[in-house]
């Protein structure tokens, strides 16, 4: 029996590769997004149905058509955008370095006015890391401590993205386009911007930098962040202490979901010492 013929086009040339996949051109107009082998297709379901969200929330412009599979790999299908992300925007204008700070903290601003009930609560999420293998090197007492913790922090409805920085925005033509709709979850803004501390502050940077230019980065992402937090707390109202109370369950998404060994030492220090400091205040 002859193979069913499908219109679905082939994957063109490759124009980016990340952690957990690579993106390839597809028909025109849409590009395809296709995840490495190992990664769970149940991950690739969470990221299609939060960008499917995000898009009728109008929280991006970027559509997302459908999953498809192949061979042993699973894949998403995107509008295709004609531009650059944020983090080179300096490259082609080297004064727009002054700019992004404001553009960052104005865009994640408009997102959190964005609200949904359909994303997964990120208090809840938060609990159910604490039961994956990197979390294991607490204690049950510790857990328990840690659950109680994030279950009593603020409520909220909006639109969170959860892996915001530069390079999740794209600069097109007339607009700036928000990204990567894997981690979103929804609730507290303050959870949000204390992820994109974490990011700016704490993540790894991509493996194999050469010294020189980690330090360099390093300078750099210190400079935006400082600006994008005074724009933010300005225009929001929000204090730095509202963000703060967000540290510990952004560290436990931090371990239990990227688990980058060299990050692990730090981040098993510090979410034990808020477990520890929160025991003590109660």
């Amino acid at each position: 029996m002859p193979a069913k013929k499908t219109n679905r086009p082939s994957p063109g040339n490759t124009l980016a590769i990340g952690r957990s996949a690579e993106i390839s051109e597809y028909g025109p107009n849409k590009i395809l997004k296709l995840f490495f082998k190992e990664f769970p297709a149940s991950e690739v379901n969470t990221e299609y149905s939060n960008s499917v969200i995000a898009f009728s929330a109008g929280a991006s412009s970027m559509k997302c058509y459908e999953k498809v599979k192949l061979g042993d790999r699973h894949g998403l299908v995107f509008d295709r955008l004609d531009g650059i992300s944020l983090t080179k925007l300096p490259d082609k204008n080297p004064l727009a370095l002054f700019s992004i700070s404001q553009i960052l903290a104005d865009l994640h601003l408009d997102l959190h006015n964005k609200h949904t009930k359909k994303m997964n609560d990120i208090r809840s999420e938060a609990v159910k890391v604490l039961s994956k293998e990197p979390l294991s090197f607490l204690s049950k007492e510790e857990k328990k401590i840690a659950k109680q913790f994030i279950e009593n922090l603020p409520d909220g409805s909006s639109v969170l993205h959860l892996d915001f920085h530069p390079e999740n925005v794209i600069v097109t033509k007339d607009s700036f386009v928000i990204i990567d709709w894997m981690t979103a979850l929804k609730g507290d803004p303050a959870a949000d911007v204390a992820s994109t501390v974490f990011l700016f502050q704490d993540a790894e940077l991509w493996p194999g930098t050469p010294f020189l230019k980690v330090i360099f980065y390093n300078i750099v992402r210190k400079f935006i962040l400082k600006g994008y937090l005074k724009r933010y707390l300005s225009v929001s109202g929000m204090d730095r202490k509202d963000i703060e109370k967000w540290r510990l369950p952004i560290l436990i998404f931090r371990l239990g979901l990227w688990n980058i060994e060299s990050e692990r030492p730090a981040l098993q220090k510090e979410i034990r010492e808020i477990i520890s400091s929160s025991k003590a205040g109660k």
